[in-house]
C-alpha cells in the first residue's frame, strides 16, 4: 500500500493545528500528556523540515515548492512550542501562534482540497 506523501503532511499539518491549538482553556494541550504533545511535536516538526529542506527547496520555483516552505515553516515554529517547554515563555511566539494556527489551517485545507479533488 502507498500513501502519498501529499496526503501524509496534510494529516501532519491537521495534529499541529489540533495539538498547538490552546483554546478553549487550554485546548488539548492541558489535556494531554507530556510525552504525547512530545511525540506528536517531532513528529510535526520533522514533517515541517521535510517539506521546507526537501520538497520545497527541490521545487522552489513551482507553487507546490512555495506551499511547501510556507506550510513546513508554519509546522517547525509550532512544533517548537509543543517540545520546548521554554519556548511557551517566549513571548513573541505565544503572539505568533494564534496566527500561525489559523495560516496552517488554511494551508491544510487547500492541501486536502487538492487532494480530494485529484
Amino acid at each position: 500500500m502507498y500513501i502519498p506523501m501529499g496526503s501524509i503532511i496534510t494529516v501532519c499539518m491537521i495534529l499541529t493545528v489540533i495539538f498547538a491549538n490552546r483554546y478553549p482553556n487550554g485546548g488539548i494541550n492541558r489535556l494531554a500528556p507530556n510525552w504525547l504533545l512530545h511525540t506528536i511535536g517531532l513528529l510535526t516538526g520533522v514533517a515541517g523540515f521535510w517539506n521546507v529542506f526537501w520538497y520545497g527547496i527541490q521545487h522552489i520555483g513551482e507553487f507546490w515548492g512555495h506551499m511547501a516552505l510556507g506550510s513546513g515553516a508554519l509546522m517547525i515554529l509550532l512544533s517548537v512550542q509543543l517540545t520546548v517547554p521554554r519556548a511557551r515563555e517566549i513571548a513573541w511566539l505565544n503572539t505568533a501562534r494564534p496566527f500561525a494556527i489559523v495560516a496552517l489551517l488554511i494551508f491544510a485545507f487547500f492541501y486536502a482540497k487538492t487532494i480530494h479533488s485529484l
